[in-house]
């Protein structure tokens, strides 16, 4: 077990200087449309253990095009024997407490610790920041969103689920779209119960499309107003895919619901007699509220047979007429609001449960 354990310190010491600047002259940084190929060859570089040219690639490629970046986490999370959620996990721990790193720093001094905490911030930056938090106002009305980074997890229910990959992460707003919002942008307030804390309900699918594009529209100028339009530039307003519907419910679990295999009145709005004010409830992982309970929310693709294989990016079947509802409502039943618990409508019909939330996704 020693000798196992020394082997993987010192690969993952060579691992680990990687994304630190390097001064060689002997590669100049590739143009983007040469950047997939240049990261094929950095990863023959890892594979053969030549950490200088290796350093010296990624270092220019995950500046000029972060698309393939991911390949270089898989590569050390594979190296590593660990699932990125676990490295990622790892890496918002102080350095001395890394589970994974801690071999490599052992016998290393400070300018060497410090190195490698520069590491551990350049991954966590790209794909790490789960539940990060950025605030946009768009018409006198805050909508907070949470980042869900890019990952892989199981979706729906045993035996039929499937393993989906999402290779892009995307901002959630951290709760259902609230009757302020709504009315500031539409002009009308559709909802049965009324209050601007409250959830809208009583929305089509079609109408969450006109509500959508007049808030894109709206976005366009939020750079110049908004402390978070820089963070989320380049991003536009939509309903999530099914798939991020439930990546983001779940983050990062794998029980029946974010809070466990059960669920109580105390953790969500369910079995009850109307809508409750959004965020009354405890958050999951990354910050995220009311994903269970309160209403059925919307999601972008149509309702239909999940695919037989593992997927990427899957944003449902080309073809059928009703859409995906998701998290239950306020008068259900508590296995209604489970994470994969799934259901369909038509998408001009409205109904009190139903409502949306919105993600933020790059264009």
């Amino acid at each position: 077990m020693m000798k196992k354990i020394t082997s993987i310190s010192v690969c993952l010491v060579g691992f680990l200087v990687l994304c630190t600047s390097c001064s060689s002259s002997d590669h100049a940084p590739p143009p983007p449309s040469e950047a997939a190929s240049q990261m094929d060859l950095g990863l023959r570089y890892l594979e053969d253990s030549d950490w200088q040219r290796a350093d010296s690639f990624f270092d220019e490629v995950l500046r000029i095009d972060s698309t393939y970046a991911p390949a270089y986490i898989g590569k050390l999370c594979a190296e590593l024997r660990v699932p990125k959620k676990e490295l990622l996990a790892d890496l918002n721990q102080p350095i001395d407490e890394h589970r994974y790193f801690r071999w490599a720093i052992r016998d290393a001094d400070a300018a060497y610790k410090r190195q490698i905490q520069g590491y551990a911030d350049k991954i966590r930056e790209r794909f790490g920041d789960a539940g990060k938090r950025e605030v946009l106002t768009i018409n006198g009305i805050e909508y907070a969103f949470r980042w869900c980074p890019p990952g892989t997890f199981m979706m729906g229910d045993e035996p039929g689920e499937v393993s989906v990959t999402l290779s892009r992460g995307f901002w959630m707003l951290e709760t259902e779209v609230t009757q302020a919002m709504w009315m500031s942008v539409m002009g009308n307030n559709p909802s049965s119960n009324k209050g601007l804390n409250l959830p809208v309900t009583d929305v089509s699918w079609n109408d969450c499309q006109e509500f959508i594009t007049k808030l894109n529209a709206e976005l366009k100028s939020v750079g110049r107003q908004s402390p978070g339009g820089t963070a989320l530039a380049g991003y536009k307003f939509s309903l999530p895919t099914e798939a991020q519907w439930e990546y983001a419910c779940r983050a990062g679990t794998t029980t029946a619901f974010h809070f466990g295999d059960t669920l109580t009145q105390q953790q969500a709005n369910f079995g009850s007699r109307q809508t409750r004010d959004v965020g009354s409830f405890p958050a999951n992982a990354w910050g995220l509220k009311d994903m269970h309970g309160n209403v059925w929310e919307w999601c972008l693709d149509r309702y239909g047979d999940y695919p037989s294989g593992a997927v990427t990016d899957p944003m449902g079947p080309d073809r059928g007429s009703d859409r995906v509802l998701r998290g239950g409502g306020w008068y259900g039943l508590a296995g209604h609001c489970r994470s994969a618990f799934r259901y369909s409508y038509d998408p001009a019909d409205r109904d009190d449960s139903i409502g949306l939330r919105l993600s933020l996704v790059f264009e």
